[in-house]
């Protein structure tokens, strides 16, 4: 079947990439914002970690109805009928999943409202009477804000298989923007609840409201039915249960972590949730973009039957996060001191504080690239209409790596968990490109690992340096101050990317200059 040339599709992901990345880096920012806004306004206490455990419940709902997983579950069905030239079937299997699954997620929040109090008591045992009790309040504020996240999961998927990524990039920046602004607006008053109202405020106007527009502007057309027959349904069906009955270790590491956490002394969980939303903004930007606008694209060329583009676009899409991630992962690591200062500045937190959550910072990042790439890798199996075999695996290995929480918690406390956390998804991520090499017999499955160990290599020799020359500059600029900090960042950053393009191309890593050329080409544009 003919389709779009290599180069335009790649330009098509480009494209859509670049405005994800755009909408991904203003929500993390705006997600760190958040943070620090909860940091200035309450600090770091055992009503924080009320705030963020009180997530746990909610975000179990968004998972057990695949509500996180719309785009990977929806789109390859979608798809499906637009390459048979069948889209207004399309749309009739769009009507039935808003229906039957909006049913659903109405019953489900309203039994979560009820049993709250017992289901606090499980995911957070560790607190005490007074603290459970304000994680369940916390938490019923918050339940109804999961029915427009899945109706606006479905509203998105529609408007991704269609090739539009503006309105759905939309949605997390008002949904953060509702955070902070109920949260300054009234935590002098309520305190920490004035976060909540401002998470169901957000949800309701970024990812309900501004979605039925977006899908209507990208021809969605919906007629309530319960058709549960219908070979598409059923298809989507097949697709969400493996993730819907799945533990897998992307899903589960923030419940997990909050578990034990809830034994800790307090502020631990403030400390790892910090220490996690100022890795995701990186990962964030570059893994989540590219996955999510790679994925319709490749979904597609599956349902077309060409494979070999499949391939090659699967190929340079892991190489391109290899040479993003990595470095900013050695940078990271070797710089999370003051950058914890920096960003952190002007906060009620203390010294001690700021100290641990930078070294909870340090062993969540070893973990980055892992997260980053088990997104794409299984979307591959996605785009093949495969999410049992992610599943599975996934499940198998939150399981074997519990103990490895267990006992790492027992020995380094909130440092274990992040160190668990980054093991348990390292692993998976070694396990699932196996297994992807194995089933598409992926031809530059082994130029790929080497291409991974002369850019590990480059970022880690480099990362190294940029350790010892922030440590040198921080005798110089007191991290303490917000200046400081600022200046030892900038100068060590700068030095570190130079190091590793130079140590890059000395390995023989031409994907760098092409990187360097695209990135320099606006530039040469404007001033010829």
């Amino acid at each position: 079947m003919p389709g779009k040339p290599p180069h335009s599709l790649g330009r098509q992901i480009a494209q859509s990439t670049g405005i994800i990345m755009a909408s991904v880096l203003l929500s993390r920012l705006l997600g760190f914002w958040r943070d620090w806004t909860v940091a200035h306004q309450v600090g770091s206490n055992a009503t924080t970690d009320a705030y963020y455990a009180a997530f746990t419940l909610p975000d179990f709902l968004n998972y057990l109805v695949a509500a996180g997983s719309l785009s990977v579950t929806f789109i390859p069905v979608f798809s499906k009928y637009i390459a048979e030239k069948n889209e207004e079937e399309g749309w009739r299997v769009f009507s039935i999943v808003v229906t039957f699954m909006g049913m659903v997620m109405i019953s489900v929040v309203i039994l979560a409202e009820i049993f709250a109090p017992q289901v606090v008591s499980v995911i957070a045992p560790g607190f005490g009477p007074a603290e459970k009790a304000h994680v369940v309040s916390l938490t019923r504020l918050m339940l109804p804000a999961q029915f427009c996240f899945y109706m606006g999961g479905i509203l998105t998927a529609v408007q991704y298989a269609k090739g539009q990524f503006i309105v759905p990039s939309l949605a997390p920046l008002i949904y953060n923007i509702g955070i902070i602004v109920c949260g300054m607006a009234l935590a002098p008053r309520l305190g920490i609840t004035g976060f909540a109202v401002g998470v169901l405020a957000g949800a309701i106007v970024g990812n309900f409201l501004l979605q039925i527009y977006g899908a209507k502007r990208a021809g969605a057309r919906f007629t309530p039915s319960l058709r549960l027959g219908h070979p598409g349904f059923r298809m989507f069906v097949l697709l969400a249960i493996p993730i819907m009955l799945a533990l897998s270790l992307s899903f589960t590491d923030d419940w997990i972590i909050r578990w034990f956490g809830s034994y800790l002394r307090p502020a631990s969980i403030t400390w790892l949730s910090y220490a996690k939303t100022l890795m995701r903004v990186p990962l964030g930007i570059v893994g989540q973009a590219i996955g999510v606008a790679s994925f319709p694209v490749l979904a597609k060329l599956y349902s077309e039957k060409r494979f070999d583009e499949l391939d090659r676009l699967l190929t340079s899409t892991m190489k391109g996060l290899v040479l993003l991630l990595m470095p900013i992962t050695a940078l990271t690591v070797a710089q999370s001191v003051p950058l914890v200062h920096l960003v952190f500045s002007h906060t009620r937190l203390t010294e001690a504080d700021l100290i641990a959550t930078a070294g909870t910072l340090v062993w969540f990042s070893l973990g980055m690239f892992a997260w980053g790439a088990q997104n794409i890798l299984a979307r591959g199996f996605y785009a093949m209409h495969d999410t049992m075999t992610p599943a599975v695996v996934g499940t198998a290995l939150t399981v074997l790596n519990l103990p490895v929480y267990w006992l790492l918690v027992r020995s380094s406390q909130h440092l274990g968990l992040a160190a668990a956390s980054s093991i348990g998804i390292t692993v998976y991520t070694i396990v699932l490109f196996l297994l992807l090499v194995r089933r598409t017999k992926w031809p530059a499955a082994r130029g790929l690992v080497a291409f991974f160990g002369k850019v590990l290599f480059a970022s880690s020799a480099a990362g190294i340096a940029c350790w010892k020359l922030s440590e040198w500059l921080g005798q110089q600029f007191s991290w303490r101050t917000f200046h400081g900090a600022f200046l030892d960042l900038s100068i060590a950053t700068i030095a570190g990317l130079a190091l590793i393009v130079l140590l890059a191309m000395l390995l023989g890593v031409t994907e760098v200059s092409g990187y360097l050329k695209r990135l320099a080409s606006p530039f040469r544009g404007s001033t010829g």
